[in-house]
């Protein structure tokens, strides 16, 4: 590994545990806040790629689109189509 290569895995480790760090300090309060906040980050998201794939859609239609595809995601779900196996060993 290069000198660069190991600098900037210190850099990414260091960034890593400060998160970490960070993460444990935070109140249960803030925590429990954190799961509507990052589901609303995905909808944007979801939403942004949407107008990206069809950039001539209306705001109606982005929104129709984006149901359908929370939809199919829920229909997928409850019919445990894909299920946590966990690590396979190869």
């Amino acid at each position: 590994m290069s000198e660069r290569d190991e600098s900037l895995k210190r850099l990414m480790d260091s960034i890593f545990i400060d998160k970490a760090l960070r993460a444990r300090r935070r109140s249960i309060d803030e925590k429990m806040l954190d799961g509507p906040k990052l589901f609303e980050d995905c909808c944007l998201l979801m939403r942004s790629g949407i107008r990206s794939q069809f950039p001539g859609y209306t705001d109606e239609q982005v929104e129709k689109e984006f149901r359908r595809r929370l939809e199919i995601r829920r229909r997928i779900y409850e019919a445990g189509i894909y299920k946590n196996v966990g690590v396979l060993n190869e």
